[in-house]
């Protein structure tokens, strides 16, 4: 199996994974539950654009824009000064998932598009092509884990210490 495909195929493991995935973590959440806010992130800074820090929402939010981002430097590799990418907006989770689902779907064909010898290629000041697709899916990866945490604490939120 090639480098590329490797990558490929765990990008999308990240997402689809019928467990420890993006798409099994997000499944069942309810409106309330995207907004709920940890007390840890109650002083976290708002960003514009972003929903509330430490939420559901906030996490898909994030991954959307990351997306995109991700997609412009590969588009633009090798980059000397990080591209600016507009943060989402304000909107209902249903619809992030779903600009989420699009922006990982251009930023897949970008992976696609990389013969082995790219990988090897610079793409940011400090990462090579394949360090910088290895960095996505564990961001995504991190990100999931986190999606579960928030998940976890919201179910036991009122429950007695």
């Amino acid at each position: 199996m090639s480098q590329v495909l490797c990558l490929l195929r765990m990008f999308d493991d990240t997402w689809s994974h019928q467990c420890e995935s993006l798409r099994s973590v997000l499944e069942g959440v309810t409106s309330e539950e995207s907004l709920w806010q940890s007390p840890a992130y109650m002083a976290e800074p708002l960003v514009e654009g972003l929903p509330a820090p430490g939420t559901i929402r906030w996490q898909v939010a994030h991954l959307e824009h990351c997306a995109r981002h991700y997609s412009e430097i590969l588009r633009k590799r090798p980059i000397a000064v990080e591209p600016t990418t507009a943060p989402p907006g304000m909107t209902e989770l249903p619809e992030l998932i779903k600009r989420l689902e699009s922006a990982r779907r251009f930023l897949r064909e970008e992976i696609q598009r990389l013969n082995e010898v790219d990988l090897e290629a610079p793409c940011t000041c400090e990462m090579n092509v394949g360090e910088f697709v290895r960095m996505v899916v564990r961001h995504e990866a991190w990100h999931a884990g986190q999606l579960a945490v928030i998940r976890r604490l919201y179910r036991h939120r009122n429950e007695p210490r």
